[in-house]
């Protein structure tokens, strides 16, 4: 067999170089600094959720079995 083309990944057996150094994280003292001055915190997405305020829909998917309902009666212990 013939050496790897160099595009491949285990041409050079280390992993590529990072186009740029990941940033270091904050510390707690620094979120909680972010959180006191009710800034956005680094490194977490800004959902829009909203509540619809509608009425709720009935469970589409049918109800699991307990684990006492699925052993069946054979498994069942004994009365006292």
């Amino acid at each position: 067999m013939g050496s790897p083309s160099p595009g491949s990944p285990r041409g050079s057996g280390r992993a590529p170089a990072p186009a740029e150094p990941a940033p270091a994280s904050p510390t707690l003292a620094q979120l909680l600094q972010l959180v006191q001055q009710g800034r956005a915190l680094p490194g977490l997405e800004k959902r829009q959720i909203a509540a619809t305020h509608g009425e709720p829909t009935a469970s589409r998917l049918p109800r699991r079995p307990k684990p006492w309902e699925a052993a069946g009666p054979a498994a069942a212990p004994p009365p006292p």
